[in-house]
């Protein structure tokens, strides 16, 4: 272990808490220590911008759609120039070896360029779209919150992180909202990724599933709502949009 190195980069579960991996339990917990640990909050402000870079990765390298026939057919022309007759003059046979040798070289370099395009597309196919919200107080308080939005073949996973929700009434809870741009009074564009509720101290680290597709419902909202209530009529208590981050 190297103490002095680990102290600089501050608590194990910052890394956790920046790319919101933490259990609900220690997710909980995790605040008040970061309220007082000032190398956990340089930390977690570095990894941050770390859970941003990896939220929006560069495209997928796309080779060229002949790519593979052209390379195999090249092949097989080198192949065919390499049947000579079984006898023939010396000079000819140190030139179907160094053919064969160069046939074999560009056998093993096609092998290559075939196993990089199916990587290619195979780690095309297997990064997964994520989008990372950052939700604000939408009345200038205290609160704040993250959405981490994966795609998946079933819809999208969100894991829902929030702080410094405050306390609600009976028969009351939170509910996740995503808004189309068109959402507006009178004209709702939206679809819940479910509900929640807060500990004590008004923090809560949840798992949640939607349909909507940040793409197209970029802006997370988180209102209070009542049990009695259809549709969204609380006030938005923390919001933040999938274009902005």
């Amino acid at each position: 272990m190297l103490p002095d190195a680990a102290g600089e980069l501050g608590h194990p579960d910052a890394a956790a808490w920046a790319l919101g991996a933490l259990d609900p339990e220690e997710a909980e917990r995790f605040p008040a220590h970061l309220q007082s640990c000032g190398r956990c909050r340089i930390a977690v402000a570095e990894f941050e911008q770390v859970a941003r870079a990896l939220a929006h990765p560069p495209p997928a390298a796309e080779p060229p759609p002949d790519l593979e026939a052209r390379t195999l057919a090249s092949v097989r022309r080198a192949a065919g120039l390499a049947k000579r007759p079984a006898r023939a003059p010396v000079w000819r046979r140190w030139n179907i070896r160094m053919l064969s040798l160069a046939t074999t070289a560009a056998a093993a370099a096609a092998a290559a360029v075939i196993a990089t395009v199916v990587m290619l597309q195979a780690g095309r196919s297997a990064t997964a779209e994520v989008y990372t919200i950052s939700l604000h107080a939408a009345s200038g308080g205290t609160s704040s919150g993250q959405a981490i939005v994966r795609h998946t073949a079933d819809g999208w996973s969100v894991q829902l992180t929030a702080h410094r929700l405050p306390a609600l009434g009976p028969g009351q809870f939170y509910e996740c909202w995503y808004a189309g741009p068109g959402n507006r009074a009178g004209h709702p564009e939206l679809v819940t990724a479910g509900t929640f509720t807060v500990g004590r101290n008004g923090s809560a680290t949840v798992q949640m599933w939607t349909a909507a597709d940040p793409g197209t419902f970029p802006t997370v909202q988180i209102t209070a709502e009542r049990a009695s209530d259809a549709g969204q009529h609380g006030t938005i208590i923390l919001s933040g949009s999938a274009r902005g981050d």
